[in-house]
């Protein structure tokens, strides 16, 4: 039996079984010989940024990790530490724990035993492909191709996610929890907020919130402006000891998660009672949020999303991606924008991918000016069901709420 924690909650032996079935089958049938999924440190916060490994081995080393995932044989997880093994056999159910500082190495051998050389190898990053669109180290690439100059690799990063990203009903339970916590975290951030607060302190506030019931804060944007001198439509990545004031548009994207699954919320909120200009933004930003949560089907496609989108465009305002996948980081799709050069032109799969029930999203509505000094945001995490979408957040998000 795997040993409780809250960093890596143990799922219980049917979960793995099934993974690693629709894995395997899924393999199979795009003719992969074997997977190496690869796990680094890419965020901010406590949590691993190791999805993609961690999903196969619910365990993340220090710095980096690798899942070796072969077809016929058992997987084996590779870590940098050897001292850290017997820990990750006790979280870990993958039971085969090989340990060195130089992990190309410890995977090139077990390639090597798995008889790979002229082998079909799929390689998956450690996040979301079109988010953070990187594989693995270039050192390690240079070992394993000098190692098996006759074998094929490939990325299969956005394949392997597609996979993923539809969650089981365990999953789900985790994810629940992650909502619940971020939406005290959120209460609590605004209840705390007051004229002379810094920045940095409300952040300061959410982590402790999240860690005193044992969840996982990753990163956080939060910053607040004058109404009358807004400069600029984001955030901060990283909070600033800047002070809110009265009359200040405050907005937030919260992260909050258990046992490295997440909720986010988008949040917008005033100190001060919001001029006509910043009352009509928000409640269409509510008002297209809401709608989405209403009409969005599974079975429809990622292009039916940009008729959501039609109300920013009539009162002249451009928009960043409605819909993205969400559970760990942004993932697959990002659809539902007034620009498509803004932040990215999203790729044809996105377009054409199909929502299926227990895929997680973001709903994200998001006015931004034309001249991009103004914007803010209303956004929450859903899930969809078979029959629509279910609003994971009871945070009251399309509230327009005043300090």
């Amino acid at each position: 039996m795997l040993a409780p924690n809250h960093y890596f909650p143990p799922f219980s032996e049917k979960e793995y079984q099934r993974r690693y079935s629709v894995l395997l089958e899924a393999m199979k049938e795009a003719g992969l010989d074997c997977l190496l999924v690869y796990g680094s440190t890419p965020l901010a916060g406590n949590d691993t940024g190791q999805i993609n490994a961690q999903y196969l081995s619910n365990f993340a080393g220090i710095g980096h990790t690798y899942v070796v995932f072969p077809v016929r044989e058992a997987p084996t997880l590779h870590i940098g530490v050897p001292l850290h093994a017997q820990n990750a056999r006790d979280i870990s159910p993958i039971q085969d724990i090989r340990g060195g500082v130089a992990l190309e190495a410890t995977v090139s051998a077990r390639l090597k035993e798995l008889g790979l050389d002229k082998g079909n190898i799929g390689i998956v990053g450690p996040a979301v492909n079109f988010f953070m669109p990187c594989t693995i180290p270039y050192e390690h690439h240079l070992r394993f191709t000098k190692d098996f100059p006759n074998a094929h690799f490939q990325d299969v990063s956005e394949w392997y996610e597609s996979i993923r990203s539809i969650k089981s009903e365990e999953e789900i339970v985790l994810i629940e929890r992650a909502a619940a916590l971020n939406d005290l975290c959120h209460e609590e951030m605004f209840h705390a907020t007051r004229p002379g607060m810094s920045h940095a302190d409300l952040r300061r506030i959410v982590e402790q919130v999240a860690f005193m019931h044992k969840g996982n804060h990753c990163m956080m944007h939060l910053s607040s402006w004058p109404m009358s001198n807004q400069d600029w439509p984001y955030p901060d990545f990283w909070p600033t000891e800047r002070t809110v004031e009265t009359d200040h548009l405050i907005m937030s994207e919260m992260p909050v998660g258990y046992g490295m699954y997440y909720t986010k919320i988008m949040g917008t909120y005033f100190t001060g009672e919001p001029t006509r200009e910043y009352r009509t933004m928000f409640e269409l930003a509510a008002s297209v949020h809401e709608r989405v949560v209403r009409e969005l089907k599974p079975g429809l496609k990622g292009s039916d999303v940009d008729r959501f989108v039609e109300p920013f465009r009539e009162a002249g305002y451009m928009a960043t991606s409605l819909i993205s996948g969400w559970c760990n980081y942004n993932s697959l799709p990002f659809v539902g924008q007034t620009n498509p050069d803004f932040p990215e032109k999203p790729r044809q799969s996105h377009l054409d991918y199909v929502f299926k029930p227990g895929l997680c999203v973001q709903v994200m509505a998001y006015p931004i000016a034309l001249d991009f000094q103004k914007g803010l945001w209303v956004g929450s995490t859903c899930i969809f069901t078979k029959d629509g979408l279910k609003e994971l957040n009871k945070y009251p998000v399309r509230q327009l709420r005043v300090i």
